[in-house]
C-alpha cells in the first residue's frame, strides 16, 4: 500500500487550538510504505501526557501498526479473550481528550488492540478507519463440485495463508518457517510466533451478494475434514458437509485452534462519557467496539463495513459493538453494521455464581464464563439481586459494602444483608445499579451471521427508524442465562418502532431467557416490551417467539410476504408464546394468502387479540 502524503499542522475541528499534538511531528513522514508506525504513535501519546494535551491528530495516510513496539497490558476484555495484550494507542486515564484522524487508516498486523482506554473521562475518538492487513478468518469460494466422492473444491482468498498437514488443513497468521515447524521441541523465537486455526466454526455466504446462507448448521463444515491441495490456492475437501454447497458460495471460518477473539478494534473500560464519531472498522479479530463498566457511550456515524476491492465477506469475527456492565445512556445513531460473524449490538450485564457463604453477609462468587475473567462486576455501593439459577427468579436484594479480588475467577463480596431464609443453591447474583438505557436510531444492519441485536438491560430501550436485513437469525432478541454466557439484565421498558425487518432467517422479535417454560411455566423475566408500527418483510412465517414474557404489546405492524419457493408451509406457527402473561396482538396486518397463526403454551400466555387482519386466533 502507498503511504499518503503527510500534512502536518492542519487544525483539528472541535478541539481547542494550541492544545493539540500532531503525530506527524514524531517521524511519520520518514517511514517507508508499509513500515511500522507504532513507535512514532507511542512517542506522540507519551508527549500528549507530558504536555497535558487535549488531543492527538493522526495525519492522512495508511499507517501500519505492528505489536512489536506497542504498549503491553494484561487486560480483561469482556466477551473476548482476556490476557496479555499489545496496544498501539493506549489512552488510559486521559480526560477531555480527542484522538482524531484526518482520513487516516490504521492497518494492523497480528494479534493486537489498536485503541484501548481504561479510566478515561470525556474521551472522543473520530475520523479513523481500522483494518488488518491479514484477516483472522479463512475464506474460500466453491469452484467445483464432486458429488461422486462427496467432495468440493475451494479457491482460497488471496489473503488466506494455509498449510496441509497429514491431509488436515490449518490456516495461520503467517507461514511456518518450515513444513515441520510445528514439531519443534522448543518454543519458536518470538518473530515466528503465529496464531493458527482449524476449519471449525464456519459460515457460508452468497459470493454474488455477500448475504449469509440461511440454515448455517446444515452447511457446517466438519471440524477436521480430509483436505488435498489441487493446485496452489485450490483445495479439495472430502466428506466436509452433510449437504453439498453450491458453486459460488463462499465459506468463512474463524476456527477453534487458538483463542479466536483476541483482537478487538476498540476497547474502553471503567470510563465515562465516551464518544465515537466518524469511525470505520473494516475488520477485527473479535469485537469491533467493546465497552465495559463505563458510564455513557455515544456512537454516531460508526460503520463496520467490508473494505472495497479486497473480496472479503467478513468484517468483525464477533459482534460489531458490545456493551457489558455499563450504565448511563448508550446511543447508536446513524451507524451501519454489515457482514459480522455475530450481532450488530449486544447490551447486557454479568451474572456471577454464588459459590459459598464464608461469614456474616460475606460470599465467594465466581465469574463462570472464561471471557468474564477479571471483569469488575460489582463494587461498594452497588445494589445487587439474587436469583435462583434454574429459573432466574429473584428472591432478594442487597447493597455491596466491599469487595476483594481473589483471582481472575473468584472474588469476595460483603453485603449489607442476605436474603430472608439464606442463600439458595444454585444461585446467581447480578448488578442492579449498572443497567444502561439504550437508543438505537437510524442504523442499518445487514448480511451478518446471528441476530441483529441482543438486549438485556432494565434501562429504557428505544429502537426506532432502523433497517435490518439479511441476518441469519432473529431480529431483536432478549436473553439472559445462568448456564452459558451468564448474561444478565431483564428488560422492563422497551419501545421498538418504525423499523424495517427484511428477509431475516429468524423471527423479527425473540424473547428467550434461559428458563424452561415447561418446568417453570409461571416464571417471568423480560417484559414491558412494545413492538409497534414496524414493517416485516419475510420469506417465512415465524414472526414472534418467546417465553417467560412479562408484558408484550405487538400492534400496528405491517407484515409482508416475500415470495420464495423454499418458504415454510402454512402449519408453521407465526406467534409462539410458550409461557408469559399480559400479551396483546392488535391492529396488525398480513398480506399473505394464508393467515398467520398464534399458539400459546399456557393459559396466561394467550394473547388478547383485536382488529388484526390476516392473523388467525389460534394454531391447533
Amino acid at each position: 500500500m502507498i503511504l499518503a502524503t503527510v500534512a502536518v499542522g492542519s487544525p483539528l475541528r472541535g478541539v481547542a487550538a494550541g492544545t493539540v499534538i500532531d503525530a506527524g511531528e514524531f517521524g511519520l513522514s520518514e517511514l517507508k510504505p508499509g513500515e511500522d508506525a507504532t513507535s512514532a504513535f507511542r512517542k506522540a501519546i507519551e508527549a500528549c501526557r507530558d504536555r497535558g494535551a487535549s488531543g492527538l491528530r493522526i495525519p492522512p495516510g495508511v499507517w501500519h501498526l505492528y505489536p512489536d513496539a506497542a504498549f503491553e497490558r494484561t487486560l480483561a476484555v469482556a466477551n473476548n479473550n482476556p490476557g496479555v495484550k499489545r496496544v498501539a494507542f493506549l489512552l488510559d486515564g486521559l480526560e477531555d481528550f480527542t484522538l482524531a484522524g484526518d482520513q487516516a487508516l490504521l492497518m494492523c498486523h497480528g494479534e493486537m488492540i489498536p485503541i484501548s482506554a481504561d479510566n478515561a473521562v470525556n474521551l472522543s475518538l473520530r475520523g479513523v478507519s481500522i483494518d488488518w492487513e491479514h484477516p483472522f478468518h479463512f475464506q474460500g469460494e466453491v469452484v467445483a463440485l464432486h458429488p461422486e466422492v462427496n467432495a468440493f473444491d475451494l479457491q482460497t482468498h488471496p489473503e488466506t495463508i494455509y498449510e496441509i498437514r497429514n491431509e488436515r488443513l490449518v490456516f495461520r497468521e503467517k507461514p511456518s518457517a518450515s513444513p515441520d515447524a510445528w514439531k519443534e521441541w522448543a518454543p519458536p523465537p518470538t518473530e515466528r510466533l503465529s496464531w493458527e486455526h482449524n476449519l471449525q466454526w464456519n459460515m457460508w455466504f452468497d459470493g454474488a451478494t455477500n448475504e449469509p446462507i440461511p440454515g448455517e448448521h446444515q452447511w457446517a463444515l466438519a471440524p477436521d475434514p480430509r483436505v488435498k491441495e489441487i493446485t496452489p490456492g485450490v483445495i479439495r475437501l472430502f466428506d466436509a458437509t452433510d449437504i453439498m454447497p453450491q458453486l459460488g458460495w463462499v465459506v468463512a471460518v474463524k476456527g477453534m485452534g487458538s483463542p479466536n477473539r483476541t483482537s478487538p478494534a476498540i476497547r474502553v473500560a471503567r470510563s465515562k462519557n465516551l464518544k465515537i464519531d466518524d469511525v470505520t472498522i473494516r475488520h477485527a479479530g473479535g469485537m469491533g467496539i467493546i465497552v465495559q463498566r463505563t458510564v455513557g457511550a455515544t456512537l454516531r456515524d460508526v460503520h463496520v463495513e467490508l473494505p472495497e476491492k479486497r473480496g472479503r465477506v467478513v468484517t468483525t469475527t464477533a459482534d460489531a459493538t458490545h456493551f457489558n456492565g455499563c450504565r448511563g445512556e448508550i446511543v447508536l445513531e446513524d451507524c451501519s453494521f454489515a457482514n459480522m460473524l455475530d450481532d450488530a449490538a449486544n447490551v447486557h450485564g454479568c451474572f456471577v455464581r454464588v459459590e459459598r457463604t464464608t461469614g456474616p453477609r460475606t460470599l465467594i462468587c465466581r465469574r463462570v464464563h472464561s471471557q468474564q475473567r477479571g471483569l469488575i462486576v460489582m463494587e461498594s455501593g452497588d445494589k445487587v439481586r439474587f436469583v435462583t439459577s434454574d429459573d432466574l427468579q429473584p428472591y432478594g436484594d442487597a447493597v455491596v459494602t466491599s469487595t476483594r479480588e481473589l483471582n481472575s475467577d473468584l472474588f469476595e463480596v460483603k453485603l449489607d444483608r442476605l436474603p430472608s431464609g439464606g442463600v439458595r443453591t444454585p444461585s446467581g447474583l447480578y448488578n442492579l445499579t449498572w443497567q444502561p438505557s439504550l437508543v438505537v436510531r437510524r442504523c442499518t444492519v445487514r448480511n451478518n451471521r446471528a441476530r441483529v441485536m441482543l438486549i438485556a438491560t432494565a434501562g429504557r430501550v428505544v429502537v426506532e427508524d432502523n433497517v435490518f436485513e439479511n441476518s441469519s437469525m432473529a431480529g431483536v432478541q432478549f436473553e439472559g442465562d445462568n448456564g452459558f454466557w451468564w448474561e444478565s439484565g431483564p428488560a422492563r421498558d422497551v419501545l421498538i418502532r418504525r423499523n424495517v425487518f427484511r428477509n431475516l432467517a429468524g423471527p423479527a422479535l425473540r424473547i428467550a431467557a434461559d428458563i424452561d417454560p415447561q418446568a417453570s411455566p409461571d416464571a417471568y423475566y423480560h417484559g414491558g416490551i412494545c413492538f409497534e408500527n414496524n414493517v416485516i418483510e419475510t420469506k417465512h412465517r415465524r414472526i414472534v417467539e418467546g417465553w417467560a414474557i412479562d408484558g408484550l404489546t405487538f400492534r400496528g405492524n405491517i407484515i409482508k410476504a416475500i415470495a420464495d419457493p423454499s418458504a415454510e408451509d402454512d402449519s408453521t406457527v407465526s406467534f409462539q408464546f410458550k409461557s408469559g402473561r399480559q400479551i396483546v396482538i392488535a391492529g396488525n396486518a398480513y398480506d399473505g394468502e394464508s393467515p398467520l397463526t398464534v399458539h400459546a403454551g399456557t393459559r396466561s400466555a394467550e394473547p388478547k387479540m383485536d382488529a388484526n387482519r390476516g392473523i388467525r386466533a389460534w394454531a391447533k
